[in-house]
């Protein structure tokens, strides 16, 4: 092989090298990471029906809703006009809970917002509806709590407080500060 030839080769060679390590030098700029927007919804789907099941494997509660978002950043699910119904142990609906907005956070909080209605969906309750303009429900617990006027309708009677704690699943509600209730007597028919 004459001189030339290798000084060729070698030249080739070195040019080869180069581009090489010149390509994998922008590969590695190709990676770096994409920002994202957490404000963005990762996800949002339309006319959504979620059923819950407890640790033993009975039904716990079913929320149906017009629009679901969800955002894992916050590990936060928006609902637009959602509808939860919960059941006792025997699964038999036991409460209808509806409002205009509702926010569920990732420690099984519901936070409702906006002409919120909680019916009764048996018979044996004395409460039977809960008016008011926000509340939150443990759905772990059953909790259910409200800093806004409440109003509470049931067998014979309605009732007007600034606040409300109560458990849905034992059907107890007490209200707190400035409460006004009013009785129907019933007259006996002999």
């Amino acid at each position: 092989m004459s001189k030339s030839r290798r000084w060729m080769t070698l030249i080739l060679a070195l040019i080869a090298l180069v581009l090489i390590g010149w390509n994998l030098t922008n590969q590695d700029d190709d990676r770096t990471p994409v920002a994202t927007n957490d404000q963005a919804p990762t996800y949002t789907s339309e006319k959504s029906n979620t059923v819950v099941y407890n640790p033993t494997g009975a039904l716990g509660y079913k929320l149906v809703s017009d629009k679901v978002t969800y955002f894992a950043a916050d590990e936060i699910s928006w609902f637009d006009n959602p509808v939860m119904t919960t059941y006792d142990v025997n699964k038999v609906a036991t409460w209808s809970v509806r409002a205009d907005k509702a926010k569920l956070t990732k420690d099984r909080m519901l936070y409702l917002y906006g002409n919120v209605v909680v019916n009764t969906l048996t018979q044996d309750s004395q409460l039977e509806r809960i008016l008011t303009d926000n509340a939150q429900v443990n759905l772990v617990t059953q909790d259910v709590t409200s800093d806004d006027q409440v109003t509470l309708f049931g067998r014979s009677f309605n009732s007007t407080g600034m606040k409300m704690r109560g458990n849905l699943r034992t059907k107890h509600a007490e209200l707190l500060e400035k409460v006004k209730t009013s009785y129907e007597i019933q007259n006996e028919q002999k």
